[in-house]
Parts: structure tokens; C-alpha cells; sequence
């Protein structure tokens, strides 16, 4: 999964680098001719930088929980592995019942 992503980071990163040279090509004019994008005129403007902006927020999350930041879950295992330790803990009389109960109760189990 991680080769696709970083695959197609690549190729999006490549395709914006050589759009920017691209629009280097019409040094200073406004003119695009009759092009089939330009319908939207000064509406799709800002529509597609925020769009773009979006897509860049998103991608750059999605790529920062993959490679582990952000958020942390504790192991499926460490609820079970807390009320193991307790019952062991009670088993060798280190603590007595109602304390059994009561920490018992607190781990939700």
C-alpha cells in the first residue's frame, strides 16, 4: 500500500511541476483562446485552487497516520493484558476482593 501511495505522490507531484513550466509558456498574457477548460472563466479559478487545497490537506494526513504520526490507539491486547494482571495481582492476596471489584470495574470489565 505504501509503494502504491508514494507511486502516485510521485506522479501528481510530477504532474504539477510540469504544469507550472507549462504556464510559463503564455508569459503574461490572459489570452487561453478558445480552450475547453476556461468555460468557468473567474469562477473556476478559486474553485480549483480550494479543490486543490483540499486534496492536498487530505493527502498529506492520510500519508502522516500511514507512516505512524498523529493519533496513537493503544493494542487491542492492553485491556485483556490490565485484567490479567489484576487478577494475578489478586490471586497472589495482594489485594483483597472489594479492591479486586472496585479496580475491576474502573477497567470496565
Amino acid at each position: 500500500m505504501r509503494k502504491i501511495l508514494t507511486g502516485a505522490l510521485a506522479g501528481l507531484l510530477a504532474a504539477t511541476i510540469s504544469t507550472a513550466a507549462l504556464a510559463q509558456y503564455n508569459q503574461g498574457g490572459y489570452y487561453y483562446g478558445d480552450h475547453p477548460m476556461m468555460w468557468g472563466g473567474m469562477f473556476m479559478g478559486p474553485v480549483m485552487m480550494l479543490l486543490m487545497v483540499v486534496f492536498v490537506v487530505i493527502a498529506v494526513i492520510v500519508i502522516a497516520r500511514i507512516f505512524g504520526f498523529g493519533g496513537h490507539k493503544a493494542p487491542s491486547g492492553t485491556h485483556d493484558r490490565a485484567l490479567e494482571i489484576l487478577g494475578e495481582r489478586f490471586a497472589k492476596g495482594e489485594i483483597d476482593k472489594a479492591e479486586f471489584e472496585e479496580r475491576k470495574k474502573a477497567l470496565g470489565g
